[in-house]
């Protein structure tokens, strides 16, 4: 009962305690964001260069994979799959444009889809 009176008599104070509590969870996961958003750019760029066009499931789930397993532990109980696909989708657009405005990245990029192409190609010229 005693639980009860105080609720009553301090109830705007409890508001308060509750409403900053959830403000700095949110800060918290917003302050993640934004560093998920910094490792997918390389890590995007990598799995872009590793398979190339045409394997945009294949890509997404890699990054997918990579990130979560760098998520601190509170971080993953916070934020679910769904999510996370929501923010590399969200940050593949920025990617993207980024990687039209700096030619140096495009060129890392295609060079490593040719060099793979190159390879496979000595590779099936060898097996043949």
């Amino acid at each position: 009962m005693a639980i009860l009176d105080f609720f009553a008599t301090h109830w705007d104070s409890v508001l308060l305690v509750l409403l900053f509590a959830l403000l700095l969870v949110l800060l918290y996961i917003m302050g993640q964001k934004r560093i998920v958003y910094k490792i997918l750019f390389s890590l995007a760029t990598e799995a872009e260069k590793q398979f190339g066009g045409g394997t945009g499931w294949l890509k997404q789930s890699q990054v997918i994979e990579k990130i979560y397993g760098m998520l601190p532990g509170l971080m993953k109980s916070l934020v679910t799959v769904k999510q996370l696909e929501g923010w590399v989708d969200d940050g593949l657009k920025e990617v993207k444009k980024k990687w039209e405005e700096n030619a140096k990245v495009k060129a890392y990029i295609e060079g490593g889809n040719q060099k793979s192409e190159e390879t496979q190609d000595a590779e099936g010229g060898e097996s043949e």
